[in-house]
């Protein structure tokens, strides 16, 4: 099997392009190339195949390292844009991609970059879905587990997936795997969420460090930047209609469209390429 090793921002995945080979189990696949150790060693495996609707480039599935399908990986997309426009699937200049989170656009900026089209942030309880009381004016806020302290709540917010937004005075100081777990772990939550603690910077940006769900701490996120962004323009930790979010692996930008909808740019590399022998997941 052919495969591509990918990253945007540091968080890292590897992409195979199913157009031309058969793909029997990819949550096995993608815990098995995910395994730092013993794989290729990725945030989990990003899945394209034929669209459904002709007017898309390609079909998008995200498998995260335990396995877990997504339904949608802003960095990952933004990777996913740059291959269909560099192998020829796609001629561009922008082009539409199916995700589970429904169909999303991506582009190359004049500046190398890749930015895409990532929908207008959800913040009604249902979407998420989170048994939180709000009628999505403002963010539903999920208290801190016991034992847990540092931020006044987990702010809820759906961007195709679900997300808890926590504000702290510094995101170097917080056990990030101990909240993540607990929050992730809770009764409010019957299908999870990614976590961010989040510190806002001296210029107006934002500082975030993500534990997904199905992947724990990564360098980045890119749906959890449109969230920490969403959440922040909502309770007013941010103004403006671009929003800088520095994440350990890297910084990536948020545009705002006036009706509310979010741009997500930043880096997208193939990093290198290679082959993974068929059923070596199970030897």
């Amino acid at each position: 099997m052919r495969f591509l090793k990918v990253e945007g921002a540091g968080n890292d995945y590897v992409l195979v392009d199913a157009f031309e080979q058969r793909v029997d189990d990819p949550a096995a696949l993608s815990r098995a190339v995910a395994d730092r150790h013993r794989g290729i060693g990725s945030d989990g495996l990003l899945l394209l195949l034929p669209p459904g609707d002709r007017r898309a480039a390609a079909r998008m599935r995200i498998f995260n390292a335990d396995g877990s399908e997504g339904r949608m990986c802003g960095n990952g997309l933004r990777c996913v844009v740059r291959y269909l426009l560099e192998s020829g699937r796609a001629q561009g200049p922008e082009l539409e991609i199916e995700t589970l989170a429904g169909p999303r656009h991506g582009r190359r900026t004049a500046s190398g970059s890749v930015e895409v089209h990532m929908g207008t942030p959800d913040f009604r309880p249902a979407s998420l879905p989170v048994d939180l009381p709000g009628d999505g004016s403002q963010p539903a806020r999920h208290e801190l587990p016991e034992g847990l302290a540092g931020a006044d709540g987990a702010y809820a917010v759906s961007v195709g997936n679900p997300h808890l937004v926590l504000r702290v005075a510094d995101v170097e100081a917080v056990d990030l795997e101990r909240v993540g777990r607990a929050l992730q772990a809770s009764p409010r939550l019957p299908e999870s969420a990614n976590v961010h603690v989040v510190q806002a910077d001296s210029c107006g940006g934002l500082i975030v460090r993500p534990y997904e769900r199905g992947s724990g701490a990564t360098r980045a996120c890119g749906t959890g930047a449109v969230a920490v962004a969403a959440v922040g323009r909502r309770l007013r930790w941010v103004q403006g209609a671009e929003t800088r979010i520095a994440m350990p692996g890297g910084r990536l930008v948020v545009r705002w469209e006036p009706g509310g909808a979010a741009w997500l740019a930043g880096p997208a590399r193939l990093v290198f390429e290679g082959d993974w022998r068929p059923g070596s997941e199970n030897s």
